[in-house]
């Protein structure tokens, strides 16, 4: 049996935003059962308020969680790539292939032990991935000195963000969120193994496992440039995706290759963030449908998050959240999914969230707690239901 550790408390962090000295960064028992509770009452939320989105806007709940880009995973989950159900203008596999096969794949795996439809088992892993992801954001935190306040608010921060809704649909993002929080939490750690062995399948989930990739080459850089141990683990960590790109690029080819059949299918290539930029001015001139106006927000509120919260979270923490939102807001493509994609982004607040856990009442917490909550599903219901383009 271990000793027993200090109770965890929320001290001011260090200018680093390391954990000061006597606090637990282990997460137990109770802390695994917060982030339970929060991600199904969440979950349970957000649901409710998008079944009064439907009811007012006559549509199907069920309909709108498996609506937009979850009908071509839950086609790979089934079909697989070459062979899905879908109607496309072309060979099926130049759309499918634009998708990475871990979420698909562990659809099927649920959908095989469980015997519920790809949708129900979809949602069901999901469900469980969320819970995951948010001791995930509770790990960081208390790595920058989080107790039990500072944990219980960063679970709300991270599973309850805008358009988490997307956390429950047939998406990637409860798992790329899951993957990318204890890979950050273990290269905080200096644990390279297993910081490598999640980031690998970060790869098998979404591209922008290169931005987990890009920190942990930093990371050895700066902290581990003579530890052979380190340098293999970081060259086994980006095999996966470079590998799918690889697979998709054959099968490809005559449409362009991986990046090829993403441009042709949802505009997709990278420009240095000219399109966003022009985008953004033009919607803040010109626009007159709120939900651009919330995207502009989204993104824009990204952007300024970065200068405050430099020195203020782990600098890992930090070059993630940048690299990521360079990697979302640098390309062009379909500009209504930037709230989705920055999703993981959201632990740039984490110092304010420690903040409030050290500075207000208990009842001020519960209330910015419940605004976040509320204003979390508010926004996924709207973007899903009313606001009429893709998320």
């Amino acid at each position: 049996m271990p000793v027993t550790s200090p109770e965890p408390t929320d001290a001011e962090p260090t200018a680093h935003g390391a954990a000061g000295a006597g606090v637990d960064k282990r997460l137990d028992a109770r802390d695994w059962l917060a982030a339970a509770l929060v991600a199904v009452v969440g979950t349970l939320i957000r649901v409710g308020v998008l079944g009064l989105f439907a009811r007012a806007n006559d549509e199907g709940t069920g309909g709108l969680l498996a609506s937009w880009d979850t009908r071509y995973y839950l086609a790979i989950a089934e079909h697989g790539y070459f062979d899905a159900d879908l109607d496309t203008d072309g060979p099926v596999h130049e759309y499918t292939l634009a998708f990475f096969p871990g979420f698909p794949a562990l659809v099927r795996l649920v959908h095989e032990l469980t015997r519920l439809d790809y949708a129900a088992a979809a949602v069901l892993l999901n469900i469980l991935l969320t819970i995951v992801m948010t001791a995930g954001g509770m790990a960081l935190a208390a790595r920058m000195g989080a107790g039990r306040a500072g944990r219980t608010g960063a679970a709300v921060l991270v599973s309850s963000a805008p358009m988490a809704v997307t956390f429950t649909m047939p998406y990637t993002e409860a798992l790329f969120g899951a993957l990318a929080f204890w890979a950050l939490v273990a290269l905080i750690d200096r644990r390279w193994w297993p910081a490598a062995g999640l980031i690998l399948l970060a790869g098998l989930t979404r591209l922008t496992a290169v931005d987990l990739v890009l920190v942990f080459a930093v990371v050895v850089l700066l902290r581990a440039r003579g530890d052979r141990r380190a340098w293999a683990a970081l060259a086994v960590s980006p095999l996966s995706f470079l590998g799918y790109l690889a697979f998709a690029n054959f099968h490809t080819r005559d449409a362009g290759g991986y990046f090829g059949i993403q441009e042709a299918g949802w505009g997709s290539r990278f420009d240095f963030g000219a399109a966003t930029v022009r985008w953004m001015v033009e919607v803040l001139l010109t626009g007159r449908d709120p939900g651009y106006f919330l995207t502009v927000g989204v993104m824009v509120a990204a952007v300024i998050a970065l200068v405050p919260g430099w020195r203020r979270v782990p600098w890992e923490i930090w070059l993630f959240c940048a690299a990521l939102t360079a990697n979302v807001l640098l390309a062009d493509g379909i500009m209504h999914s930037r709230p989705r994609l920055l999703l993981p982004a959201v632990i740039i607040l984490l110092p304010w969230v420690l903040r409030g856990a050290r500075k207000l009442s208990r009842g001020w917490q519960a209330a910015v707690a419940a605004g976040w909550v509320i204003f979390g599903a508010w926004f996924s219901g709207y973007m899903l239901t009313v606001f009429e383009w893709a998320i």
